[in-house]
Formats: structure tokens, C-alpha cells, sequence
């Protein structure tokens, strides 16, 4: 025999479902943040690399900007998908 009642049965269940909605809902959420800032960040970052070379490249300058490439594309991959949600 149980010592569980239907009735705690029943708020287990229903706290779960909650909680489930809960994390479901902030996973949605901080994707659409992530991808949103990856979109601004792929739209905006072509803005550094001008006074980079501008400046000349060093062995120092073509590094960064050779990481900021890379950061770039990691920002269009995923930004790539953005859309405006305010509509």
C-alpha cells in the first residue's frame, strides 16, 4: 500500500509540469538572446577592423584580426537566423 494520496500525486505532478515549462521557456529565451547578440555582434564587428588596418599589420595586429575573423564567423553562424520579434 502507498502512503501517497492521488491529491499529492496530482501536485507532484502538476509542480513538475511547471518547473518543465519553466526551463523550457528560459532555454527559449537565452537561445533568442545568443542569437540576437550574434547577429549585432556580426553586424557591427566589421567596425573594428578598420583602425586595425588602418594602423598596419604587425605581427601583433594580424593576430587579432585574424581572431576577429574567426570570432565573426562564429557570430554569423549563429545570428544568421535573427529575427525581429517586436514586430
Amino acid at each position: 500500500m502507498s502512503n501517497a494520496t492521488p491529491n499529492h500525486e496530482q501536485n507532484t505532478s502538476a509542480v513538475t509540469n511547471w518547473a518543465a515549462d519553466v526551463a523550457h521557456q528560459g532555454t527559449l529565451t537565452l537561445r533568442t538572446t545568443v542569437r540576437g547578440m550574434s547577429f549585432w555582434v556580426a553586424i557591427l564587428l566589421p567596425l573594428v577592423y578598420l583602425p586595425l588596418l588602418s594602423g598596419g599589420l604587425g605581427s601583433q595586429t594580424g593576430l587579432i584580426v585574424v581572431g576577429l575573423l574567426g570570432l565573426h564567423l562564429i557570430a554569423l553562424f549563429i545570428g544568421h537566423n535573427h529575427t525581429n520579434s517586436n514586430q
